[in-house]
Order: C-alpha cells, then structure tokens, then sequence
C-alpha cells in the first residue's frame, strides 16, 4: 500500500477495505489539498487526521472519461461516522459530457480521539449511445465509492518521581512537586506526554523556567508522537539554597493551545563536619585537609578515630567511606548508608600500618569528600636506579626491571646498578648475588658484605650482561629477600670465520685410518661446539666398518674462544678415520654451534672434505693352511676387494728339495662363488672383506714315513678382479 502526506492527511491509493462491490467506473478521481494531489481509484480508502474540534478537508474532483453522458442525481451520501460529511456546490440534478467534471469536498472534524469510519457515495446515471445503426442507448446506475478513516491525537500528561516511581496525571495548570532535596544534589521526574488517541500528534516544543529546574532528554523538534505511544524527558531538581523553588514547563502542540505545568521544590541542607578525635579534643578538618599520623615503625600501627557530625539544620547521609593508599585500613566503620539528623553523628578508625619508610599518604572518601591521609614510616627503605642510554631509570612497581640494550652474542654489556637506603633507619645488605648460576648475568665492584647503609647514603655495583642465546634473556638479581628482575636480548654471534678439513685429501687407500683435522682461519670470540660426520656414497653397498676412530660417523669436537684448533675429546687435535674395504666417497661435514647456548653458526653450505676410496685390485692380508691329511690341505685366504668382486685365484706351489711335481700353477674362477657371497646380505656386515678357502687334494709316491706335505716347501696365492691382480702371498708348507 503506497501513499502520499498531503498536509496533515495520507491519501490511499488502494482501498483500506476493498468493498465487494467496488468496480471500475468511467469517472478519474483527483484528492487534492493544498498543492499536492494524488488520483485515485474507485474503492480506495481515504485517510485524515487531525486534532479534536479542527476539520480536515479534500477536494476530490471526478471527471466523467465515458463516451455518453453522466447524471448525478444527489449530493455525496456518507454513511458511517459523523464526523465524517460530503458536498458539492452545485445544485443537483448535474449531467456531464465526456471530459465533463464535478468537484466535491470531504470533510473530516472529530469530537472524540476514537477512530472514525465511514463511506461515502456519489450515484450516477449513465446513458451510452448506440454503436449499431437502429440500435437502443444503453442506461446503467452505478455509484463512486470511498472509504473513509479519521483518527485524531488526545495528550494526556503525568510524571515519575525517582524517589517514589509513582505514576501522578498532571492536568493543564497542575504542578509538579519534587520532594525536599538536599541543595546541591539532584532530584529527578520523568516527565511523559501521552497520546492516547487514535492519530498521531505532533508536539512542537518543551520549554522550563525556574533556576533550579532541568530537563535533559529532549528530542528533535518538531515531534511525531503515534496513539499509544509516549514522548518522555526528564525533569531535573538542584536547588543551591535552603529556599523553595518554582517554574514552569510549557507543552506547545502542532495545534491547540500550550499547556503549562508547575513546577515546586525545596532544598535542605545537612553539613557534614569531619573531626579528628586525639587526646579528648576534637580538631575539625575541613574537606581537603590532612588526617597526620604519628611516625609509626615499619612492622607496627597507629590509629585515629574519625568523627562525622551533622552540624546542618537537615538530616544528611553518609552514603560511603572509603580509602586508598598502602598502609591505611578502615576499622569500627558504622552500617551505610547512615541518616545523621542535626547534630547527630558516626564514628570510625583509621589505621596505619606502614610497609615502606618515608612519608606515605592515602585518601579518606567520605561521600564526595576527601581527607587526605599522611604518616612516616619509621624503616630502611632501598631505591634502585642506573643510567640507560644517558637517562637515569628508577626502578618501581611501573618499571620493576633492569633491562639491558640488545647485545651480540660474544660480547658483553654492563649497568652500574645504584642502591640507596631512601628509609629513615640504616639498612644491612648481608646477601647478594644472581639468582641464577650459569647464566649471561653476573656482578662485579661488589662491596664487602654485610653492608650497612645509612639513610641517603648508597653504593654502586656492575652488573654484566654477556647473552649466549638469541632472543630474551631473563635473570634476577637477589639483594636479601628483594628480587630486581634483569632483562636483555641477545642478537645473532659474528659469521664462523673460514675453516680447512685436513690430514688427508683426494684418493685414499682402502683400509686405511687417516688422521683429520679441523681448523678455523681464525680465532673465534666465544669457545665452539660441533660434530664431524661422516657420509659415505657409492653405487656400492657402504662398509659399515667406517668409522671415527672413537667409534660411529660423528664425532664431536670444541673449539676453545680465540683458538683455531678444534679438539676431539681425548683424542686432540687429530682424529683417525677408518676408511673402509669399499669403493665409494666419503663426505666430511662439520656443524658449530656457540658454548654455552648452542647457537648455530654453521654456515650456509658449509665446506666438506671429500675422500675417495677407487676401485683397486684385491689385497689380500694373510694365508694359511689347514685341515692337513696324508694327501692334502685347504688353503685359506683373507683379503679385500674394493669392488666387492673376484674373478680366479692363481695358485703356485714350489717343491721341496728333492721332490719334482708335474704341475706347480693353478687358476681356479672363484667368481660365481665370490657373486654369491658379496650378492648376499650376510656380505656388507663385513664391506668387501672376504676369506676364501680351497681344498687340494695330492696323488703321487713319496718315501716310506714321509707326507704328501714333505714334498712341498711353500705356497703363494694371487687373485685377480676387474681391475687387475691383487698382491701375492706365501706361506711355508714346512
């Protein structure tokens, strides 16, 4: 549903009840009021608004859009609510022509705040020609139609003191009673306009007069205020004298007359006086004034007692007490709030319980008052101080810390820590020390202990800040039972000057254990830890019998601060590696870290030593024989391949004196064997090691109590891989 404000009224352009009967007629419907205009249709509902006894008025102006004519036979019919009339100024019966017109006015004056309905109905004739040659005209009865709905606005006025949250009407001319106030404290009433009728009501302005009056809450003006709704401000009472005290509140309305409240108060005044109640004569203490303490020791407390007497010609009320201040306490303090009548009074305790020597002061809140309380505490008392970066810095509950400027690691910062006895007795220092051992923090220009501090008089210690992190660093520093937090970062060590991994390089030979050395291209500020590791490659199993000469594939080593040198353990300066019986490479990577803190300083990328082990023929390491028989013996061989493979073993036998034999030189192909052991997994537990063992079995005649053994003074063994003939070995038969 749409519609327009014309005035004080909204035209409808759809019907608030659609009649049954509504139908399309060949009339155009214009509203109009003042300069605005809304058409509208057959059926559609109207609706006004306005204050009791004020009429409302629209001119509908209907034009007859058929292509006979109409005939309005009567004046609008309105049926329905009175208040409610309809007429227009020509005398019926009226006939229109197309394009033809008639104007009519509605009018709308309630003499109640309910709403009002009603219809109006203007009857017509109409009579169409013919549209065929011979033909009859056409004559219809019909009837414009709109509803009509008016509502009206009706104020009513009351308050809500605070005090009482009672709802009191207000009649035009009534008053508004607030009750007796203490001066210079606030009463309050919510002060409400009520509509209580059907339309809304506009109200224009809230107005008050009378000094001691207020309102607060206004809104915009003008106001719309819907039926059933309430505009509501609060009227506000603060009388500054024992006197009454009137004014007014005036309403004005979008229409009718203003209306006009009273408005009636009286102010009261209790005065509170605070006394200080010491050896039986009371000492008056105006707001803002001293409450002294005797000077008390730390440890134990003194006491004053609080007066609060009404000295003023109304009860008054002491609604708080309260105090702040370390050191003072309320004790004996009455049930509040409390209604003193005149010369009435309350009384309470004030304590005093220093824990810090020197002057200490608090606050007394009595209501809005304020006492301000004062005692010397009788004690040592130390304060803290050091110079940073040109300011001095007091260390207090707000800034309890030293801290110290973010430090590289490997070097050092210091802080004179100043400590001075503020107290009024002298103060003993028997204890002092870093809470925490092995940390970046410790003392130094530490006085001789115990020491015994006068009041104001001080001493100064260093205190050395040297971070073996990155990052926070927190520390304590102990003075007796009193903790003073330290606090410093430390920010990344120096780059790790250049180093050399040495004592063997390039080709090695397999099986052999060289000695390796670290060594730094310059000394280092701090002393190093770091490990050594092994990693070896290949296209070859890895011979597990690579090792450190301490055992494993790392070993750790320290580089002491400004030295080059590093040193494996008790080993030294040179640590033997085992390179192992298998072609490949070994790697030598070494890692450093800062001592203590185990900051990493490894470089990116760090520099490796890389060892070789080539592919070589077999060496063989020692021969024997065994399981001899009158014809025979087994020939074992211990050795290596560093390409874990064998292809024949070459076997020369050499006669004894006086014996010959038919064939001296033997090659047996031992690969397939060889494939099957270094093929298997049993075989790199022992990298490319091998023993090999043959049997040979002897025919041949020899003297009476002589062996086939007799006949042969040695053996001498050679094997051969891919890459050529191993060294040969002999043993003696004999």
């Amino acid at each position: 549903m749409s519609s327009i404000l014309i005035g004080g009224i909204i035209l409808l352009s759809t019907a608030l009840a659609t009649l049954a009967s509504a139908q399309t007629v060949p009339f155009q419907l214009l509203a109009t009021q003042g300069n605005n205009a809304a058409i509208i249709q057959n059926g559609s509902g109207l609706a006004l608004t306005t204050q009791i006894g004020q009429a409302q008025t629209v001119q509908i102006k209907a034009t007859y859009t058929g292509t006979g004519q109409a005939l309005i036979p009567t004046q609008p019919l309105v049926v329905g609510s009175t208040a409610f009339t309809a007429s227009f100024a020509a005398t019926p019966p009226v006939t229109l022509t197309p394009g033809g017109s008639i104007s009519f006015t509605i009018q709308f004056l309630p003499t109640t705040a309910a709403l009002s309905t009603a219809q109006m109905s203007l009857l017509f004739v109409e009579t169409v020609p013919a549209t065929v040659a011979g033909g009859s005209p056409t004559t219809t009865s019909s009837a414009i139609n709109i509803l009509l709905q008016g509502t009206a606005p009706s104020f009513v006025l009351s308050y809500i003191l605070q005090s009482t949250q009672n709802t009191v009407s207000l009649p035009p001319g009534g008053t508004l009673t607030f009750p007796s106030t203490p001066i210079n404290t606030t009463a309050q009433a919510a002060f409400n306009i009520s509509n209580t009728g059907s339309g809304a009501g506009t109200v224009t302005d809230i107005s008050i007069t009378g000094n001691a009056f207020s309102i607060t809450g206004l809104p915009l003006f003008p106001q719309t205020v819907t039926g059933g709704l309430t505009l509501q401000v609060q009227v506000l009472y603060k009388p500054t004298a024992v006197t009454s005290d009137t004014g007014q509140i005036q309403v004005t309305f979008g229409t009718g007359a203003p209306v006009t409240i009273n408005l009636q108060g009286s102010g009261s005044s209790p005065s509170l006086t605070y006394q200080l109640l010491q050896s039986g004569t009371p000492t008056t203490i105006a707001p803002g004034g001293t409450v002294p303490f005797p000077d008390t020791n730390l440890g134990t407390t003194s006491s004053v007692v609080i007066r609060v007497l009404n000295t003023g010609n109304a009860s008054g009320t002491v609604s708080s007490i309260n105090l702040s201040g370390q050191g003072f306490q309320l004790s004996n303090q009455p049930a509040l709030p409390q209604t003193l009548a005149p010369n009435a009074s309350i009384t309470f305790t004030v304590t005093f319980a220093p824990t810090q020597a020197g002057t200490i002061t608090g606050s007394l809140f009595i209501n809005s008052d304020t006492l301000v309380l004062s005692g010397v505490g009788l004690g040592p008392q130390l304060s803290f101080s050091y110079v940073s970066g040109g300011t001095t810095v007091t260390l207090s509950s707000a800034n309890p810390s030293v801290i110290f400027s973010p430090v590289t690691i490997s070097q050092s910062a210091q802080v004179s820590l100043d400590v001075k006895n503020t107290g009024t007795l002298q103060a003993i220092i028997s204890n002092i020390g870093i809470g925490q051992t092995n940390g970046p923090y410790s003392l130094s220009g530490l006085p001789p202990l115990p020491v015994t501090l006068a009041p104001k008089a001080d001493f100064h210690l260093t205190i050395t800040f040297k971070p073996t992190a990155v990052g926070f660093s927190n520390g304590t520093l102990l003075l007796d039972t009193t903790t003073i937090a330290l606090v410093g970062s430390g920010t990344q060590p120096p780059s790790l000057p250049a180093y050399t991994i040495g004592g063997a390089s390039g080709t090695v030979a397999a099986g052999s254990q060289p000695s390796i050395t670290l060594t730094l291209a310059s000394g280092y500020p701090v002393a190093l830890s770091g490990v050594l590791t092994a990693a070896v490659s290949g296209n070859l199993p890895a011979d597990p019998s690579v090792l450190f000469a301490t055992g494993g594939l790392a070993v750790p080593f320290v580089i002491p601060a400004n030295t080059t040198s590093a040193v494996f353990g008790t080993q030294g300066t040179q640590i033997g590696l085992q390179t192992g019986t298998v072609a490949g490479t070994i790697t030598l990577t070494p890692s450093f870290a800062t001592q203590p803190g185990g900051v990493d300083v490894t470089p990116t990328g760090p520099a490796t030593l890389q060892l070789t082990i080539a592919p070589a023929a077999p060496t063989l390491i020692a021969i024997q024989l065994t399981g001899q028989t009158t014809n025979g013996f087994t020939i074992s061989v211990t050795g290596f391949t560093t390409t874990r493979t064998l292809n024949s073993w070459n076997v020369q036998f050499t006669p004894a004196a006086g014996f010959t034999m038919p064939v001296t030189q033997f090659t047996i192909d031992v690969q397939q064997i060889s494939t099957v052991w270094f093929q298997g997994t049993a075989s790199r537990a022992f990298g490319g090691q091998f023993t090999l063992s043959i049997p040979f079995t002897f025919q041949g005649t020899v003297p009476t109590g002589q062996t086939v053994l007799r006949s042969i003074a040695s053996v001498s063994v050679t094997l051969t891989n891919g890459v050529g003939t191993s060294n040969s070995i002999q043993v003696k038969a004999q």
